[in-house]
């Protein structure tokens, strides 16, 4: 009866409700920055470098315009762009560009460097010096936090800083008689970092130095997020991970794709209601993209329609997502960006993978929401010690992979305890989401649930989970298993039948024959 009362009350919302904007509208005023790189250095992972300062700039709210150095035309710095950030992802490419170099040293606006290669203008401005290390293991170590760097074959520190310069971490090196040097630097308007991984202290690292370079001196408690969730996942699994996390009190979120057909057969329902039930136990809902194949410029209604599907029978299920998750590279795509991301104004922004990455009209100019969670790996953040006294700059998820197994349980519960993070909750802080799709809306705010800004209720009944429950049993029935338990029965019936005919015509032929000599 619930259920369907809440079918009844958001199809009477979606008859009646206010006709919303197509799209969340992003902050206009909100600054840009031009992002240009010397190479994508596919061996030693430049993409991800790359993808990772743009999801990390959109987390400050900052649109980037993204550029290759070959590309850059004389005068667009002078296009209104709050800073320039020169990635060298591999110093013997080079930039190959007067006019970027010589437009990058008029600019007055801010300027940071990454990676090898700095020029003896950025060092000037920088009022600085460099100096080469060759082979050296260090270990990074910022406010209370430390970790060990791989092995490094050169790198390129700043000395003779001035004495009002900002430092940003410290890097040790291993020897008996240990050396040290800075690793980020700010004077002025003007930052230097000599390395950059998208992982770890290193990207925690990078990360406040951007954000107070900029002048966006934030902190955030981190998102628990369970990706890799879908209608497959195994439900008993997915229900005792959120049970779990109800009863060590943390909040948490799921990353999950959903399906546009076959959405009246019971096994959506199953999912339906384990969704309900995380709703139920303070956990939010992001709606994952789907992976594109086969798309073509002209699919951008398609791909607009298949998303307000996707949150339609959600919603008629009494789910209701608080935002969207997509790789980074969604956000680079004027198509995918319009037609998906633009839908809400809260955002997750997950790690790109090649394997997986499908380009409609690739503008690389990314747009902001409210808020923009960036996303990373629970693992690269279990290496770091004194993680209870982490700082995250920008709104982060970090993410663990949903277990598919007992034993994979066992071990995320591990992980999360040992992990002993500060999570974010968004039931008791400022977070107000909000998804325009088709003529409805869906919002949520402290903790509460909004259709066509009319409040809503988690609806979850004790039946609920025996109907998870079932879900297993079915799944792991075997089903040919009776009919070769009959067929067996069957064939063992024959040959007993077989064996008594032979005896009575063994019997029968043996009277015949002694017959004949009676004779």
């Amino acid at each position: 009866m619930n259920k369907i009362r809440v079918v009844l009350c958001f199809i009477a919302l979606l008859a009646f409700g206010i006709l919303s904007e197509p799209a969340v509208k992003a902050d206009d005023n909100s600054q840009k920055v031009l992002l240009v790189y010397d190479s994508k250095d596919h061996i030693h992972q430049g993409e991800q470098r790359i993808d990772s300062l743009q999801r990390i700039l959109t987390g400050m709210n900052l649109k980037v315009k993204t550029e290759k150095a070959s590309d850059y035309k004389k005068g667009e710095l002078q296009k209104g762009y709050a800073g320039v950030i020169t990635l060298i992802n591999w110093d013997k490419a080079g930039l190959m560009n007067q006019s970027f170099e010589k437009d990058r040293e008029e600019y007055d606006g801010i300027k940071l460097h990454i990676g090898e290669g700095i020029t003896p203008q950025e060092l000037q401005q920088l009022d600085a010096k460099v100096d080469k290390i060759y082979q050296k293991q260090l270990t990074l170590t910022v406010d209370e936090n430390s970790q060990q760097l791989p092995f490094s074959q050169t790198m390129e520190p700043l000395v003779d800083i001035p004495k009002n310069a900002q430092v940003i971490g410290k890097l040790v090196t291993q020897e008996k008689n240990q050396d040290e040097y800075n690793y980020g630097v700010i004077n002025g308007k003007n930052g230097y970092l000599p390395f950059f991984e998208a992982k770890s202290l290193s990207l925690l690292s990078a990360t406040k130095l951007i954000t107070q370079l900029f002048k966006n001196n934030q902190t955030f408690k981190p998102l628990l997020t369970f990706t890799g969730v879908s209608p497959y996942t195994d439900m008993e699994i997915l229900d005792e991970l959120s049970a779990y996390c109800e009863k060590m009190d943390i909040p948490f979120a799921i990353s999950t794709v959903s399906v546009a057909k076959n959405t009246e057969m019971q096994a959506f329902n199953r999912f339906a209601i384990s969704l309900r039930r995380i709703e139920d136990r303070n956990g939010l809902i992001f709606l994952n993209a789907p992976v594109i194949g086969g798309a073509t410029k002209d699919t951008g209604t398609e791909l607009s329609g298949l998303f307000d599907g996707y949150l339609l029978n959600l919603a008629r299920q009494g789910v209701y997502p608080v935002g969207i998750s997509t790789p980074g590279f969604w956000n680079q795509d004027q198509i995918l960006r319009q037609n998906a991301l633009k839908k809400a104004n809260t955002w997750m922004l997950l790690p790109n993978s090649t394997a997986k990455m499908v380009n409609l009209n690739v503008d690389n100019n990314s747009s902001v929401a409210k808020k923009s969670y960036y996303a990373v790996n629970a693992s690269s953040i279990d290496t770091i010690k004194n993680r209870a006294e982490l700082r995250f700059n920008i709104p982060t998820a970090v993410t663990i992979a949903m277990p598919n197994s007992s034993v994979k349980l066992r071990n995320v519960k591990e992980q999360i305890r040992k992990l002993d993070l500060n999570w974010e909750n968004p039931s008791q802080i400022e977070f107000e989401s909000r998804i325009n799709f088709a003529s409805s809306k869906l919002s949520y705010k402290l903790g509460q649930y909004f259709v066509n800004e009319s409040p809503v209720e988690i609806n979850v009944n004790s039946k609920d989970k025996n109907t998870i429950n079932n879900t297993t049993s079915t799944k792991n029935k075997v089903l040919l298993k009776d009919f070769f338990h009959v067929q067996g029965r069957i064939i063992t019936v024959i040959f007993v039948v077989i064996f008594i005919v032979l005896i009575v015509f063994i019997f029968i032929g043996r009277k015949i024959y002694r017959n004949k000599f009676k004779r």
